[in-house]
């Protein structure tokens, strides 16, 4: 144990009968809700941000192919599904699966309720995983090569609204020349709580859309890309784009659902002002705390001058000191902000309304490396921070007054 490090212990046991105890107290306690409040909200914003990607993924994919054209309706050009250039993007790294499909508005009319919906049509190649995981009741649709289903998917949202359950008949009207109708019998019941989504989709078996618009059965309206690596859409995207034909264009889902992906983006801007915000506080604190601890140790400094320490030895001394007050804060407060997120992400105590929301609880998603970064940077700063009191505290301290104090 060097010797600056063995004086400054002698010096915090020494503060338990001074004015600065409850003062030391308080910068630990400051410390430790700073950190603790921290590691909550860098897991909440990331448990927003991988709900709400994996729900909208859900409902199609990382990025979508269709035809190019300005109309902005759900009656698109359709593409032909063995097209040539799906070899090509299916050779790309990043390319998880492709799948088909095909989308037609319609309008649902039961004895007392009408409601417009979009029909989306899935073939048996396509990924139903996110309708298993978000069924409330029922089951998700059984598809098959050789037959057409006349079962459907609705969210519970329409179904409450509709009167309708698993088992239910469904009827849905489609405006176009001639005007056409489908009678869909429900099996299953979904809840993702995106509410633009779930008041709008339905699913049904490809072959009614390609009917409905008199297609072939290589006919869809587009392809969804699934990929490995989310952070690496953009570049994927762009390659995407350069395969395809001049018909056609690839969207991501960030350009496809701009409110949603803006609306997290304001968690991220927050989060910097409010990391920025406590980091001062903690320092504030902490040096507080350091400068009481120098006002009330001048008499020992002027002993230790005396005795021939250095500045910079009585600067290690209360950097010593000021170090261990942030440790120990760093240490309750890390244990907290992880205890209070798995309480959170376990039990789910604290909820939302998912109308304004998309979900019904306050997500949590513990990245490893998260805690880790503030804590360096909190140390870091506090640490430079705290260099300058001590730097000018051997300086400016006069032996003789400082013995005279005594």
């Amino acid at each position: 144990m060097n010797l600056s490090n063995y004086i400054s212990r002698n010096i915090s046991t020494q503060t338990k009968d001074r004015f600065s105890k409850p003062i030391v107290y308080i910068s630990i306690i400051s410390v430790a809700l700073g950190v603790s409040v921290l590691i909550l909200v860098f897991a909440i914003t990331s448990g927003f941000r991988k709900e709400i990607e994996n729900k909208v993924i859900g409902f199609g994919s990382h990025i979508e192919i269709s035809f190019f054209d300005d109309n902005a309706s759900y009656q698109k050009t359709p593409i032909e599904k063995n097209a040539a250039f799906l070899t090509q993007i299916k050779k790309l790294d990043n390319v998880k699966k492709i799948q088909a499909y095909a989308l037609k508005a319609g309008i649902i009319k039961t004895s007392d309720e009408i409601e417009g919906i979009v029909l989306k049509g899935l073939d048996t190649h396509y990924d139903v995983s996110f309708f298993q995981t978000h069924l409330v009741r029922g089951k998700v649709l059984h598809l098959t090569d050789t037959s057409t289903s006349n079962e459907a998917i609705i969210s519970e949202s329409l179904a409450n609204k509709l009167h309708l359950d698993t088992g239910s008949r469904m009827l849905v009207y489609f405006v176009q020349d001639p005007p056409r109708q489908r009678m869909f019998r429900i099996c299953g019941i979904y809840k993702s709580e995106l509410s633009s989504f779930d008041q709008t989709y339905a699913l049904c078996d490809l072959k009614h859309i390609q009917k409905l618009n008199d297609w072939n059965e290589h006919q869809i309206d587009g392809f969804e890309i699934l990929l490995h690596d989310f952070s690496q859409l953009e570049k994927t995207n762009t390659l995407i784009n350069q395969i395809i034909p001049f018909h056609l264009i690839s969207q991501t889902i960030v350009t496809r659902n701009q409110d949603l992906f803006n609306w997290i983006g304001l968690f991220d801007q927050n989060i910097i002002v409010l990391l920025v915000l406590i980091i001062i506080v903690i320092s504030i604190s902490v040096i507080s705390t350091q400068l009481t601890l120098m006002l009330e140790q001048i008499p020992t400094i002027g002993i230790l001058k005396t005795l021939g320490c250095t500045n910079q030895h009585i600067r290690n001394i209360f950097l010593h000191i000021s170090s261990r007050i942030l440790i120990k804060g760093l240490i309750i407060g890390n244990a907290i902000g992880l205890i209070l997120c798995l309480i959170q992400k376990h039990f789910h105590l604290i909820k939302l309304n998912p109308n304004n929301y998309y979900m019904s609880h306050v997500p949590i998603d513990i990245v490893w490396y998260h805690p880790v970064l503030i804590n360096i940077l909190i140390i870091t700063i506090s640490l430079f921070m705290l260099s300058f009191p001590t730097y000018f505290v051997g300086r400016k301290i006069n032996i003789t007054d400082s013995i005279r104090l005594e």
